[in-house]
């Protein structure tokens, strides 16, 4: 069901977002790259410096679906019960395209023409190092609590095309993000299809359902690239990170020294073993 169409209020449903992103990404130490909400679902790409992910998704979708349903008067499930795609990307180029995926899912799915017109919350136009703030929801968080009255969130620039300074990796992003939003006007034309626009969006329903069917019982990737090859490379890679860690457990085990590979999650955090590149 469309739980985050913007509807009559948009500015509501965005800057509530927003205060729940920024809140759990400084709580939990993630740095937020981009993010886009759709009426159904949520594009948000981000680094993990703190093998924090987990945690950081735990909190942020459950207080999001708790004050969600709060506020429409529901009490049935907000998220799919399906795995995460949470995918890595093996290029600056992919990584690029991902964060224009991320940007122009509401021209894609026919909603706006332009990604700037979508009334949601999104980082479309935010440059990076850019810091936003946001108001704590007066209609669900008690005032009384321990939820600050404001959280601030800063997009980080990603860690690609160091060649590039923010201001040359902004415009080069805003150019691939026009490309795409061009080539969606294109393929729309031959489809003789239409945007919505934003009066139908103000329009749209919580309870109305997705017209689209989405595959189901399939297995979600890890890795995405245009090309196997470079998908096949990924894969190389977490085969040898399995083999280290299976020799790094085999250590432990027999209760030798052993330091783990870099990206080992419950072992570093609720064992406290010791891992690559990681202070103890």
């Amino acid at each position: 069901m469309m739980l985050f169409a913007p509807g009559a209020h948009p500015a509501e449903l965005a800057n509530f977002i927003g205060y729940c992103l920024a809140h759990n990404a400084e709580r939990y130490g993630i740095q937020v790259h981009a993010s886009l909400w759709m009426s159904d679902h949520h594009h948000t790409d981000v680094t993990d410096p703190d093998a924090n992910l987990v945690p950081f998704k735990q909190q942020l979708h459950s207080v999001v679906a708790r004050a969600r349903n709060a506020r429409l008067g529901r009490f049935d499930s907000v998220w799919s019960g399906d795995d995460p795609c949470d995918t890595g990307r093996s290029s600056d180029d992919e990584a690029l395209m991902d964060l224009v995926y991320t940007l122009t899912n509401p021209v894609k799915a026919g909603l706006v023409k332009w990604s700037r017109q979508w009334p949601g919350f999104t980082t479309i136009g935010w440059r990076f190092g850019e810091t936003r703030t946001f108001r704590r929801p007066d209609w669900f968080f008690d005032e009384a609590g321990d939820m600050p009255e404001e959280v601030s969130l800063t997009l980080v620039r990603p860690p690609i095309f160091p060649e590039l300074d923010d201001d040359a990796l902004y415009a080069k992003l805003m150019e691939a993000v026009r490309e795409r939003e061009l080539e969606i006007h294109r393929s729309m034309r031959r489809r003789g299809r239409r945007f919505m626009g934003l009066r139908k969006l103000a329009r749209q329903r919580w309870s109305c359902v997705a017209k689209s069917v989405e595959e189901r019982f399939t297995v979600a990737p890890k890795h995405a690239a245009s090309s196997k090859g470079r998908v096949r490379v990924e894969i190389a890679r977490d085969r040898e990170w399995e083999r280290q860690y299976a020799e790094a457990r085999a250590l432990l085990l027999a209760g030798k020294p052993a330091v783990f590979p870099a990206g080992t999650y419950w072992l570093r955090r609720f064992a406290g073993v010791s891992v690559a590149g990681q202070a103890p």
